[in-house]
């Protein structure tokens, strides 16, 4: 099992800067307590003492994208793209590990979702735990987990259209994978999520 971690460094007012450094470090803090290897990309990055601090905790991998490499692609594509640089790296990962995406700055209030990829590491019959949204018709990319050699192809196809959510992107994915009967999906994922950035802080 591994964790997959994301980070984007592309706010520009130094109050929200650090303001997400905070978040980062709190949240950070908590998917290293559980003593997880971890994977970690932090794009648009531009060197700072409040940038996001991914750099400061032992990542097994840490890709760095500067700012302007992504450019031109909206933020769906950013993740996407930043997800698919960081794999490039990896080595080592056998295809049946569960990966646990999650959002850098978006802090696991309890351990609910873990102990749930935990319970379910040997079960063949699971290949994805997830949380669906927008009336079923994407899920929660914040923190999801996959089988390595679906997260692989996922993140291995051709760039995601421009418009596309990666929310759906990523269901769509599962149905056309054929893995909806062996996709777990939650009522709760136990996080603290700030969802478009729009300062109302949910625990989703």
């Amino acid at each position: 099992m591994h964790f997959v971690v994301t980070g984007a460094d592309h706010v520009s007012n130094t109050s929200i800067r650090k303001e997400r450094y905070v978040e980062y470090m709190l949240a950070l803090h908590r998917v290293f307590s559980y003593g997880i290897p971890a994977l970690g990309v932090l794009s648009e990055y531009y060197p700072s003492e409040h940038s996001p601090p991914l750099s400061r905790f032992p990542f097994k991998v840490l890709k760095t994208i500067a700012q302007g490499m992504l450019d031109g692609l909206g933020k769906s594509q950013k993740e996407y793209a930043s997800i698919s640089r960081l794999l490039s790296d990896v080595t080592g990962i056998s295809d049946d590990e569960f990966i646990i995406k999650v959002t850098g700055r978006y802090m696991l209030v309890n351990d609910s979702f873990v102990n749930l990829v935990k319970e379910h590491e040997t079960n063949p019959r699971v290949n994805a735990i997830i949380r669906l949204c927008d009336h079923d018709t994407q899920q929660y990319t914040f923190l999801y987990a996959m089988r390595y050699r679906y997260f692989k192809q996922l993140h291995s196809q051709p760039m995601i259209p421009s418009g596309v959510n990666i929310e759906r992107i990523t269901l769509d994915f599962i149905k056309n994978s054929g893995l909806s009967d062996t996709t777990v999906k939650v009522d709760s994922l136990g996080i603290l999520a700030n969802i478009n950035n729009e300062n109302d802080y949910k625990i989703l």
